[in-house]
């Protein structure tokens, strides 16, 4: 025995051969749980298109919202709807980054109103 193992050290090319490959569905997932996060919303009020951008990831996202009861008092947000679009473009190519490793490039934003969730207690009087 040469008491060679045939294991080379981390740093060699051998060590690096190979590929890691995202699946498409486990991209959309990962860009609509980040989106989803950023807006306050349950996971299934988002959907994310991905396509090709010029060799980066571009995103075409739909955010379902609810919109407040015209009738109750305002609460303030810390900006308008654009700003908070704005700010989770930003985390989103971030997060994104650094959870996939994949550089996004154009980032699209559909908001969308859905009636707010109604308590099933209902009164009687």
């Amino acid at each position: 025995m040469s008491g060679e193992t045939g294991i080379q050290p981390a740093g060699t090319a051998a060590a690096r051969a190979g590929h890691t490959r995202i699946a498409r569905a486990a991209l959309q997932k990962t860009v609509e749980a980040i989106t989803a996060r950023a807006f306050r919303v349950d996971a299934h009020q988002v959907r994310a298109e991905l396509e090709d951008d010029a060799g980066k990831l571009g995103v075409n996202l739909t955010v379902k919202m609810a919109l407040p009861p015209l009738l109750a008092p305002r609460k303030e947000t810390g900006g308008t709807i654009f700003d908070q679009a704005h700010a989770v473009r930003t985390e989103l190519v971030a997060r994104g980054l650094e959870l996939t490793g994949l550089e996004l490039g154009r980032v699209d934003i559909r908001l969308m109103g859905a009636k707010p969730r109604q308590s099933k207690e209902r009164r009687v009087e």
